[in-house]
């Protein structure tokens, strides 16, 4: 009778140490998921933070760039620069500024625009006065000019208006004066800044 009494004590002791086990279990699966989704959500509350926040920068760009040149004849080309990356973007535009008053004096062929606004010379097979290239339409233009300025950034890292010097000296300044240099470095870094600071 005793040992029957002690065996059910046992088997009951042994049911609860399992209920407790199983209930522990669960909560620790549950606390565990709760966690994950919270982290989850909470991930993607600032992914969808940071997207908005490079949406606000990107819409305040375009909207800076098409106030910034709005009259002159590059301002076709903007759906196109606004393609770009933003470094990009800022060396089109204020380079443009300095070169061509973004657009107002340009290279012609045969009295026509070559939609060269950056004082570009890459050999074509049309040329333009001044031995600048011609462009066969302003998205051409943008997307020529556009990936040399990008490689200049990339393979040599050049990102200020002072390192991109070499657009206006090439490969030495020597030949050019100081004062010319200087000029371009400031009047490029002018409407650069007000890109990027943008």
């Amino acid at each position: 009778m005793k040992k029957n009494k002690l065996k059910k004590k046992v088997e009951i002791v042994a049911n609860v140490r399992y209920r407790i086990t199983i209930f522990t279990f669960f909560v620790l699966i549950v606390y565990i998921i709760g966690l994950w989704r919270f982290n989850f959500f909470s991930n993607q509350i600032t992914i969808m933070e940071g997207l908005n926040s490079v949406t606000e920068d990107r819409i305040a760009l375009e909207n800076n760039i098409q106030e910034m040149v709005k009259g002159y004849p590059i301002e076709q080309m903007v759906p196109y620069i606004l393609e770009k990356d933003s470094l990009t973007v800022a060396f089109l535009v204020s380079i443009a500024k300095k070169e061509s008053n973004w657009g107002k004096r340009v290279p012609v062929l045969n009295g026509e625009d070559c939609f060269n606004y950056w004082g570009y010379r890459g050999i074509r097979e049309r040329m333009g006065t001044g031995g600048h290239t011609c462009f066969d339409s302003p998205e051409d233009a943008v997307d020529t000019v556009g990936k040399r300025i990008e490689t200049l950034i990339r393979k040599y890292e050049l990102t200020t208006p002072s390192d991109m010097i070499i657009w206006k000296c090439g490969s030495s300044c020597a030949g050019h004066s100081e004062y010319g240099v200087r000029k371009w470095i400031s009047d490029v870094g002018y409407y650069f800044e007000k890109i990027i600071e943008n």
